[in-house]
């Protein structure tokens, strides 16, 4: 969950990894900090909070240093404070190390590091790795060898970024089961957790892989597997127009995200859709690295990654179950790409939450699709359960944000949605790609396996395409929304329901009220109100019902009566000209009419805009939510 990064060359290093960390923060912002060699010793500086509180400190301080590494934290051993704080340093004062992951058996080597006299100060996992280096190292040899020894005793899943005092010239780094980049410039190095932070100075990168240690010098990288033999890889060349953070004159990145949905839709429908006459193309992006002669034609795509769809024609037709993984948001997309799936290709269709696979036997095999989701491509949940299913013979696919993520290393299938840099921490425009990218895919394997009709495919892929232009008309709306949502800022618990395709948007309408406002809310199946749920119903609980006209409508508008005759406020998400809805509800969020099959794509905007107009009405962190990080990269 944490990130990592490092420089090394000719500038000073404090601003360079300040400004590598401020595009890590999503990755956690409980505390940061950073460890660099000034005049020939090791100065480390961190502080709790976010990262402007460590900014404060450098400032004050103004190290001159030309290497060092930095980390902002998302916690997990260990409460959020100075000293659990990245980076640690051994018992000499010599070595410093950031971590992102857990060691699993991190209380068995602290055991046996207090007997052999090391001192711990914190109570995080992350600190035995800074001790077991340096006792490492007290037993002689090189600080490559000394730190594949030291891997050989952790037992987790882990990145590291290493320093030396006594080797001021290198930075280490290790790769273990997530993902880290090597920037290379002129004279200078640099290393992050993400290659959006290298970018921003360089565009030439290598990528450790898995289980890797990389050896960082201002001339290069040279990088080793775990058992010490080295290994040869070129730098790619990314894209060299970085992604600029800015609001653009919104007052919070989420509210500018949730506005950018229209253009996300259409970037990630025209990239895979060509024309409504003509099939899904999931072949865009495909890469041939053998083929590269560094000649214009054949480039990587943006990012250097390889990605497309490429399984064949036979391949789909023998597929006889689906099985999707997904967390939090990926997870409720992931639900309704169930339901478009069996309801388009007539497949059986699983989703689970990822973390759940873990324990559990796996029924999977050889006629099976597994499909990982994940806007970040390094939930740990969600790529072990993608590699527990790839084990057990089934064909493999992601659903991502990020082509050079560590699922993109993992999975021979890729699609890769078109929605930049998301800052804010709570999800919109990653949700709304993802739904775009099991749309697109229901309605491919349904081309490829002959059940969904010409004319059929046609009509949804015209109606898809019409969806961008009715969100720029719901955004429209967005003042209207703001007077009816603040009318109910105050409550301390909140219901939303749907049904079919819609019963995932009452779930993910609630976690965004979660996470934004701290407000209690849970989303229901609406049939499933009076089986349990009703008896929290009062005069103080609203309910939010998500009605649209369809197969479900007369069943929904019962349910809210339900809740009605229990004399809760109602709100709901309706159609214009909805009469029945009007007389019904006390607020109603309107949005242009749309077809029941693809009314997620649009029912879930208004209610991103009500937990947004809440959270800013009541002075919450809007970007960034308590306890929350936007990468969860620990199971």
């Amino acid at each position: 969950m944490c990130g990592i990064v490092g420089y090394l060359g000719p500038l000073k290093a404090a601003p360079v990894l300040l400004s590598e960390l401020k595009c890590l923060e999503y990755r956690g912002y409980d505390s940061a900090g950073v460890a660099v060699i000034e005049d020939g010793r090791l100065c480390v500086m961190k502080a709790a909070g976010k990262l402007s509180n460590l900014e404060e400190i450098l400032v004050q301080k103004g190290p001159t240093a030309r290497v060092g590494i930095g980390h902002t934290r998302w916690a997990t051993h260990g409460v959020p404070n100075d000293t659990n704080a990245h980076p640690h340093i051994d018992s000499t004062g010599k070595i410093a190390v950031v971590h992102n992951g857990i060691i699993e058996n991190f209380e068995e080597l602290k055991t046996e590091l207090i007997g052999l006299g090391y001192a711990f100060n914190s109570d995080t996992d992350s600190e035995v790795i800074a001790h077991l280096i340096s006792y490492e190292l007290s037993q002689g040899g090189e600080m490559l060898d000394v730190i594949l020894r030291s891997l050989k005793r952790l037992v987790g899943a882990y990145a590291l970024g290493i320093v030396s005092q006594e080797h001021p010239d290198r930075i280490y780094a290790v790769n273990h089961h997530y993902s880290l980049s090597v920037g290379l410039g002129q004279g200078e190095s640099f290393l992050a957790s993400d290659s959006m932070a290298v970018r921003q100075y360089t565009n030439r990168v290598v990528r450790l892989e898995q289980s890797e240690v990389a050896e960082i010098t201002t001339q290069g990288v040279r990088l080793f597997n775990f058992d010490g033999l080295e290994v040869k890889r070129s730098p790619i060349a990314m894209d060299s127009s970085p992604y600029v953070i800015d609001k653009c004159g919104h007052k919070h990145f989420l509210l500018k995200e949730i506005h950018e949905q229209p253009l996300v839709l259409r970037q990630t429908l025209t990239k895979y859709l060509r024309h409504p006459n003509h099939p899904i193309d999931f072949s865009v992006g495909a890469y041939d690295p053998s083929l590269d002669d560094g000649s214009s034609e054949n480039k990587m795509v943006g990012d250097g990654t390889a990605y497309g769809v490429h399984l064949t024609d036979e391949e789909i037709k023998g597929l006889n179950h689906i099985n999707i993984f997904a967390c939090g948001t990926a997870y409720h997309a992931s639900m309704i790409g169930k339901l478009l799936i069996e309801e388009l290709v007539g497949i059986p269709v699983a989703v689970d939450i990822a973390s759940e696979i873990r324990g559990r036997k796996l029924l999977v095999n050889e006629s099976t699709l597994a499909i990982a989701c994940s806007q970040s491509g390094e939930t740990a949940d969600t790529l072990a359960a993608l590699k527990e299913a790839k084990a057990r013979g089934a064909y493999t696919m992601g659903i991502t944000n990020r082509a050079d993520s560590h699922l993109a290393q993992i999975t021979p299938n890729l699609i890769v949605t078109e929605c930049g840099i998301e800052v804010s921490v709570a999800a919109t425009k990653t949700y709304l790609a993802q739904l775009a990218s099991y749309y697109l895919l229901a309605i491919y394997l349904g081309e490829k396996r002959g059940t969904l009709p010409p004319e059929k495919a046609k009509a949804l892929k015209m109606q898809l395409n019409a969806i961008p232009t009715m969100l720029e008309q719901i955004l429209a709306r967005e003042e209207q929304y703001k007077d009816i949502s603040i009318k109910y800022a105050d409550a301390h618990d909140v219901v939303f329901i749907g049904r079919g395709v819609n019963f995932p948007t009452a779930l993910e309408g609630a976690l965004k009220l979660k996470e934004l406002s701290y407000i209690h809310a849970s989303g229901y199946a609406a049939g499933e109100l009076k089986h349990g749920p009703i008896a929290v119903l009062d005069q103080n609980v609203p309910v939010i019902t998500v009605l649209v006209p369809g197969a479900v409508y007369e069943k929904t508008l019962s349910n809210a009566q339900e809740a009605r005759a229990r004399k809760a406020k109602m709100i709901v998400v309706a159609v214009d000209g909805d009469e029945q809805a009007a007389r019904t509800f006390d607020s109603v969020l309107s949005i242009p009419p749309v077809e029941e099959i693809l009314s997620p794509l649009t029912t879930i905007v208004p209610l991103q805009l009500l937990s947004y107009f809440i959270s800013d009405y009541l002075g919450k962190d809007v970007d960034q939510p308590r306890n929350l990080a936007k990468s969860v990269t620990v199971e």
